[in-house]
C-alpha cells in the first residue's frame, strides 16, 4: 500500500514538473496580459500608461459611439453573409472534391494552394486585381465588355463605393477560406459509407435524397463546427479591411475599431474594453452555435 502511495506521488510530481514549462508560458503570455488589459479597460489610459480609474464608462462609450455601434454594425453584415456562403461554397467543392480519378489528387493539392499564401499577401494581390481605375484587370474586363456591347464604360469602385466594398471584401475572404473548410468537409464526406448510399440508390432514392437524408446528416456536426469557426472568424476579420479600405468607416469591424482605438487615437483603456466586449460576443455566439449543434446531432 505504502509502495503504491509513493509510486502515485512520484507520478504527480513528474507531471507537475513536465507541465510546469507550458504553465509558465501561459501564465507569462496569455493570462497575465489578459488580467492587465481586463483592469485597463476600467481605465482611461493614454500611450504612456498614465491611467485612472474610470469604472464601466468605456464600456458605456462603446454603446454610446456612433462610429463604434457603426462597428458593431459592419461585423454583423459581414458575418450574415460571410458564413452561409462559406458553409455552402466550401460543401459544394467538397462535394466535387469527393470523387475519384486519376488526377484528382492534384487537383486537391491545387485547391489547397490558397491556403499557404500569407493572408496580407493575397489581399495585397487583390487590392490590385480590385483596382478601382480603369487599369485594374476585372474593370479592364468590364469596360472591355461593356464597349464590345455598345455601352459607355464605365469602370466599378470596387473598394472606395460603400455599396461594394463589404461584398467585394467578403468574396476577397472566401476564396482564401473555401479551401480550407471544403478539405475538412471532404475528410468527413470520406467517411460516409458507400454502402448506404448505394442501399439507398438500390430503393429508389435520388441523388438529392441521398444528400438530404445521408451526406448532409452524416457530416452535420463538422458542419456545424465549420459554420462555429467561420462565426468565430467574422467577428475576428481585420486584414482584409485594414489593408484594403484602410479602415474606413463604411468597412470598419469591431477588432479594426479597437486597433485604430488603441494605436491611432492612443485610448488604451477604451481599446481593451473594445476588445474584451468582442470577447464576450465571441463567446456567447460560440456557445449558441454549440448548443444549436448538439440539436442537429
Amino acid at each position: 500500500m505504502g509502495r503504491l502511495a509513493g509510486r502515485r506521488a512520484s507520478e504527480a510530481a513528474t507531471g507537475w514538473i513536465l507541465m510546469t514549462p507550458a504553465a509558465t508560458v501561459l501564465t507569462v503570455c496569455v493570462f497575465v496580459p489578459t488580467l492587465i488589459a481586463l483592469a485597463l479597460s476600467f481605465t482611461q489610459c493614454s500611450r504612456f500608461l498614465n491611467a485612472h480609474f474610470v469604472g464601466f464608462d468605456n464600456y458605456l462609450q462603446i454603446v454610446r459611439d456612433r462610429e463604434c455601434l457603426g462597428a458593431f454594425v459592419n461585423t454583423l453584415y459581414y458575418l450574415v453573409l460571410f458564413v452561409p456562403l462559406n458553409l455552402a461554397i466550401s460543401l459544394g467543392v467538397a462535394l466535387l472534391l469527393n470523387r475519384t480519378f486519376r488526377g484528382m489528387k492534384l487537383i486537391r493539392s491545387i485547391y489547397f494552394v490558397p491556403v499557404a499564401v500569407s493572408g496580407i499577401v493575397a489581399v495585397s494581390v487583390f487590392r490590385f486585381i480590385f483596382h478601382s481605375g480603369a487599369a485594374g484587370p476585372v474593370n479592364a474586363l468590364l469596360t472591355s465588355l461593356q464597349s464590345a456591347m455598345g455601352f459607355d464604360p464605365q469602370p466599378v469602385p470596387w473598394l472606395w463605393d460603400s455599396r461594394w466594398a463589404m461584398p467585394t471584401i467578403i468574396f476577397i475572404t472566401l476564396w482564401k477560406s473555401t479551401a480550407f473548410f471544403s478539405i475538412i468537409i471532404l475528410a468527413a464526406l470520406q467517411d460516409v459509407p458507400r454502402e448506404l448510399h448505394e442501399a439507398a440508390a438500390v430503393d429508389g432514392a435520388g441523388r438529392w435524397a441521398r444528400f438530404a437524408h445521408i451526406t448532409v446528416p452524416s457530416v452535420a456536426p463538422v458542419l456545424a463546427m465549420v459554420a462555429t469557426l467561420s462565426s468565430i472568424g467574422a467577428f475576428r476579420v481585420f486584414e482584409p479591411m485594414f489593408v484594403l479600405t484602410g479602415g474606413r468607416y463604411d468597412t470598419q469591424t469591431i477588432a479594426l475599431k479597437a486597433y485604430t482605438t488603441a494605436f491611432q487615437t492612443g485610448e488604451l483603456g477604451l481599446a481593451n474594453a473594445i476588445s474584451f466586449a468582442l470577447m464576450v460576443i465571441i463567446l456567447l455566439a460560440t456557445l449558441g452555435m454549440n448548443r444549436l449543434s448538439r440539436r442537429f446531432e
